[in-house]
């Protein structure tokens, strides 16, 4: 076969692996250089294999439609109110800028990567079947993102829209990444839907959902696995394998605290704060745990130490309880607090306490008591020896050293 044989061949190959956009005109240049703009007003335009280093505009009643493109780092892709873009085949990959005020979504079963360096602020609709993000994503209040196969999450992703995840789907904020929520999240997956399942997550917002939540495998690393949850999260039941949940928010649903992991109610564990912070962190529902619990007290008035409010049956299986006393505070005999508050609550003999921070442990102690509807903590004196009881050790002390010097000299005539 000759060379120009083999080269008709293998263009012939290669335009068959492509999409087959037929009846409109193919954007042009390819790549799109820097510097230059290429807008798209109507519903005829498309691309293959498109790469774009330039501004790509879609405007209100253009249409795109499109193999894979890469929007390469520096390059915008800018979609106006009532634009739209279609993915038909491949992935898109963001290393710059997409801006999408109207529709950026797949045909069927592609893929959305937006890159370390990649931005995605979405004030529209944003739908594709799996979307794994490194870089930032900014979903701005109206704006609407939904993966029908689930959200990888490796960056910073901040929503103050609707973020929606299809039933029996997944969602992973990985070690390291940052889940802000401060709109809606619709979560109907099974499985690892863990919002913090390796990540640190911070939820000021609502999430609603028929899913399982799980935090964290047993080896999740030292400060990972975190949920500090200032907001509202229902789902059909939370299972906290490690790491630490916290926030002054609600849980909403049946929960189970396994061994290792710790709720710390009103706790800021992402560090944006260096001091310790007190308040009520709500379970709805019942509430199984072998996990530890902490208690940052401030004081004696309300919300200055926390509170675990439980709206359902509370069962305990082993782990720590630590009261920890803070910023100087100096409890008084008679001091109280009711930490714990539950509608039944069983297994609590099987809890170890501890104190940190507690001032003159010489002359206080805290006693904890526990009934059906609670736990109380209640500072009391240390008992101080009457006299009689003072009389009485000498009494003992002196008969002891009278025993012993008739033993020595016992000894000392058997001796002879």
């Amino acid at each position: 076969m000759n060379m120009t044989k083999i080269s008709t061949l293998l263009t012939s190959i290669a335009l068959a692996s492509s999409p087959i956009l037929a009846e409109a005109y193919q954007i042009a240049p390819n790549p799109n250089p820097v510097g230059n703009t290429i807008n798209v007003l109507d519903s005829d335009a498309e691309a293959s294999n498109f790469t774009n280093f330039g501004i790509l505009h879609i405007g209100s009643s253009g249409t795109l439609k499109s193999g894979q493109l890469v929007n390469a780092l520096g390059g915008n892709l800018n979609i106006d109110a009532g634009g739209t873009f279609n993915l038909f085949s491949g992935a898109v990959f963001n290393s710059g800028t997409i801006n999408n005020n109207g529709a950026l979504h797949d045909n069927f079963d592609q893929a959305l990567r937006n890159e370390s360096d990649g931005i995605i602020n979405n004030s529209g609709f944003f739908e594709f079947y799996s979307f794994a993000n490194f870089g930032t994503v900014n979903n701005n209040p109206g704006g609407i993102i939904n993966a029908g196969y689930g959200i990888t999450n490796f960056g910073t992703l901040i929503n103050n829209g609707t973020l929606s995840i299809s039933f029996g789907r997944e969602f992973y904020n990985n070690a390291g990444s940052t889940l802000t929520n401060n709109g809606t999240l619709l979560y109907g997956g099974t499985g690892y839907g863990g919002l913090a399942e390796w990540g640190l997550g911070n939820n000021s917002g609502i999430i609603n959902g028929s899913g399982i939540y799980i935090q964290g495998p047993a080896n999740c690393p030292p400060g990972y696995c975190t949920m500090e949850n200032n907001g509202s999260i229902s789902q059909s039941s939370f299972q906290i394998n490690a790491g630490i949940v916290s926030g002054i928010g609600s849980f909403t649903g049946e929960t189970t605290i396994a061994s290792g992991a710790t709720v710390d109610p009103a706790e800021d564990e992402r560090g944006f704060s260096n001091l310790d912070q007190t308040g009520t962190l709500t379970f709805n529902g019942d509430f199984h745990s072998s996990g530890n619990l902490r208690f940052d007290i401030d004081g004696t008035g309300t919300g200055l130490y926390d509170v675990l409010t439980i709206n359902g049956n509370a069962d305990f299986t082993g782990g720590d309880v630590l009261f920890v006393f803070n910023n100087d505070f100096h409890p008084a005999v008679g001091d109280h607090w009711n930490f714990l508050l539950a509608d039944s609550i069983t297994g609590l003999d099987s809890l170890n306490l501890s104190f940190a921070g507690l001032p003159d442990s010489n002359e206080i102690k805290g006693d904890i008591t526990f009934d059906n509807l609670g736990g109380h903590l209640v500072i009391t004196a240390l008992p101080v020896p009457e006299p009689e009881t003072y009389a009485m050790l000498l009494a003992g002390l002196g008969l002891l050293g009278f025993v012993a010097r008739r033993r020595k000299e016992a000894d000392t005539t058997n001796a002879h």
